[in-house]
């Protein structure tokens, strides 16, 4: 049974700072570091191939060591200006971004379901007045076996004493609220850490369960665009083409509405839940 979390008063009544500009990209370089390690020790590795080769007379090792020294280098640049826009508060803000998408009033109660990225919520509740946020976690490690993650999870702050934030444990098999009880839930980046497609299917099913008829769904994820090639080089292959999301998203049930790319680093999609006509309607290829 899921329930909101327990925070004791002393510990968590003083309500977030923001960090510095470049806080974010800090965060994801520690989640990631091993990645980083390995692009450091490869450049290292290849000043030591080029120093000894130049002693030893091997000119032949020289021009491709310096290949790999600017391959590699490209991509460790590439990997924090990524990270920076993806994460540091002058960067995309892709959950701004689905606020507008999303016609999110002042006075809207809205959901945020999350892995641990509380920041996200936090920006996002400064929007509202007497709105609120209800912020699901819905972290499982058998489910979302990345170690960054993980790591991500233990940099974020601490959840601050807002009146206007909930915050819930959850499943992705079993959101803790009510059938068609919520007008809008954001997804930012979080239904990629489900590896399976139906752990994925699974969440976006139980977020058509509670979202009421035309609600919304507000995602972010990155995707499988030439820009990613640019910026991961293979590791590209790991993320879904945006076609994929799509037909997952109609397989859930859900009707497209707007997108909005970023870059081609995020890709920010709004689904609507069909009334029921509309569902009928759909469900008979009408």
């Amino acid at each position: 049974m899921t329930s909101d979390h327990q925070f004791g008063q002393q510990k968590y009544n003083v309500p977030a700072k923001r960090g510095s500009r470049f806080e974010g990209t800090l965060n994801a370089v520690y989640a990631h570091w091993p990645a980083f390690a390995s692009l450091y020790g490869g450049i290292v590795l290849a000043l030591v191939i080029i120093g000894v080769s130049a002693e030893q007379g091997w000119i032949g090792l020289i021009p491709l060591s310096l290949a790999i020294i600017i391959v590699l280098t490209y991509f460790f640049l590439a990997s924090l200006w990524s990270m920076h826009l993806q994460f540091d508060r002058d960067g995309f803000n892709a959950h701004h971004i689905l606020f507008e998408m999303g016609q999110i009033q002042a006075a809207d109660t809205l959901v945020c379901v999350d892995l641990g990225f509380r920041r996200r919520a936090i920006d996002i509740v400064q929007r509202l007045t007497t709105g609120k946020a209800i912020v699901i976690d819905v972290y499982n490690p058998q489910w979302n076996p990345n170690r960054a993650l993980a790591r991500h999870r233990a940099r974020m702050p601490l959840p601050p004493n807002d009146p206007r934030l909930i915050w819930r444990n959850g499943r992705s098999d079993m959101l803790p609220l009510p059938d068609k009880s919520v007008t809008a839930v954001f997804l930012c980046q979080v239904l990629s850490e489900f590896w399976q497609e139906g752990d994925r299917l699974q969440l976006l099913q139980e977020v058509y369960r509670v979202l009421s008829e035309n609600g919304r769904l507000l995602m972010a994820e990155q995707m499988r665009t030439p820009t990613a090639w640019l910026f991961k080089g293979p590791a590209a292959l790991s993320l879904a083409p945006v076609e994929e999301w799509r037909d997952l998203l109609q397989k859930a049930g859900f009707r497209l509405r707007t997108e909005q790319d970023l870059q081609g680093i995020i890709h920010c999609i709004r689904a609507d839940k069909p009334t029921y006509t509309e569902a009928q309607q759909l469900t008979l290829d009408i």
